[in-house]
């Protein structure tokens, strides 16, 4: 006797319910044919809770789950690996909870997801997302899948661990630059605080992909990506930090932010005015290039530069502002 219909799909988890993986959600529900699609299991601490209401009856009525489970226990990850059949994998890197586990860099919550997915002894298309800041600094160089890997920060560090632990199941890497997107993910808080950037003889490369663009990656990854391959998932933008900064306070009306020197920038961080994190970006350059993305799972981007985008945001701001008021 042949299963229904709802046992043959493909049940694919989402498994790291973010706003990158949020999007990959609404993407594939708003696909005409998704009646006949996979079956998605969404997960993550809140994910019932971050479900949009426009897309919330999909799940009310049982043709996909959300399963608010904490993957930072064993527990639930032995209760989710078995029912997967195929996953995208956007578990942020666990941060080390004791002092002596800062010095392991180890990625504790992907190494104990790859040992679930061990466990089942079944192979599924999986994707796992994770840096370009594996790089680490090649002082403003072109940077490529091939490239050596040599970074000294904690969290890239813990990513390398986490990709070591995946791939060898089959996991298709995708290595992710600064996520951005017309809204949500600009620097906006930062300018308007005034906060300070490097002068252009001391400024570092920096690299994009906006949020959509990745979400649809993610999703083709696991259908054209090769079992164990990393792809970069970069656009093509070609800027250095301020640069960005600047391009994106002149659309959004915003003052550009003062340049200072790096020797300026490092007393600023000792004072505290300058966040660690913001300090390990500026630690390192690089001009990641791929062209993976195009050939190998032969998608075109929809925001091919930082530029595209701010270009499309002042015009749809130019629309809104002259409006006629009702």
């Amino acid at each position: 006797m042949a299963l229904p219909r709802q046992f043959r799909r493909l049940r694919l988890g989402l498994v790291g319910f973010g706003d990158v993986a949020r999007r990959s959600l609404e993407l594939c529900l708003s696909r005409p044919f998704q009646q006949h699609g996979p079956r998605l299991i969404v997960v993550g601490r809140t994910a019932a809770q971050r479900i949009a209401p426009q897309i919330r009856p999909a799940f009310i009525s049982g043709r996909h789950s959300a399963l608010g489970l904490d993957l930072d226990h064993r527990q639930a990850v032995r209760r989710i690996t078995p029912i997967l059949q195929a996953a995208i994998i956007y578990l942020p890197t666990a941060e080390p909870k004791t002092a002596e586990a800062k010095t392991a860099n180890v990625d504790r919550r992907a190494r104990d997801f790859a040992c679930g997915l061990r466990a089942c002894q079944v192979a599924m298309p999986l994707v796992y997302l994770s840096t370009t800041g594996v790089y680490g600094n090649h002082q403003g160089a072109e940077v490529s899948e091939t490239s050596r890997c040599q970074t000294r920060q904690p969290r890239s560090l813990r990513r390398l661990d986490a990709e070591q632990a995946l791939r060898p199941l089959g996991a298709h890497v995708l290595r992710v630059p600064g996520i951005y997107d017309s809204h949500e993910r600009l620097p906006t808080a930062r300018l308007r605080a005034q906060q300070p950037a490097l002068r252009q003889e001391d400024d570092v490369f920096t690299n994009h992909i906006h949020a959509d663009d990745l979400a649809r990656i993610a999703l083709i990854a696991l259908f054209r990506g090769r079992p164990g391959r990393i792809t970069i998932a970069v656009d093509e933008t070609d800027i250095k930090m301020a640069d960005y900064f600047d391009a994106v306070a002149d659309t959004i009306g915003l003052a550009r932010p003062p340049r200072v020197s790096r020797e300026e920038m490092k007393s600023l961080a000792a004072q505290g005015a300058i966040h660690p994190m913001m300090m390990g970006f500026l630690a390192e350059s690089r001009r990641v290039k791929s062209t993976r993305v195009q050939r190998e799972l032969r998608m075109r981007l929809r925001y091919p530069t930082v530029g595209h985008t701010l270009r499309e945001l002042k015009s749809q701001s130019h629309v809104t502002s002259s409006a006629p008021q009702r």
